[in-house]
């Protein structure tokens, strides 16, 4: 699975803003688009960071899903009783 891709300075790609620690979206922007922004500097790979947009793949329209681990998915329910 490929690393979430966070900015790490404030850009701006059509009418989406976007500041430092801001996850890109999936489908905002072309492959193409990616590499040049990695290689500018804009955006960088994560590995660490789980991806929001693949957590929440069915209100985010992601095509890759991603789980939480079972002791997470417990925390969370607890915490919303």
């Amino acid at each position: 699975m490929r690393p979430a891709l966070v900015f790490i300075r404030a850009h701006q790609i059509g009418d989406h803003q976007f500041l430092h620690s801001d996850e890109l979206p999936p489908g905002i922007v072309s492959q193409e688009a990616i590499n040049k922004l990695l290689d500018q500097g804009f955006l960088e790979e994560c590995p660490e960071r789980r991806s929001l947009y693949r957590i929440f793949a069915p209100f985010s329209d992601c095509k890759e899903q991603e789980q939480l681990e079972q002791e997470r998915t417990e925390s969370v329910r607890a915490t919303l009783r």
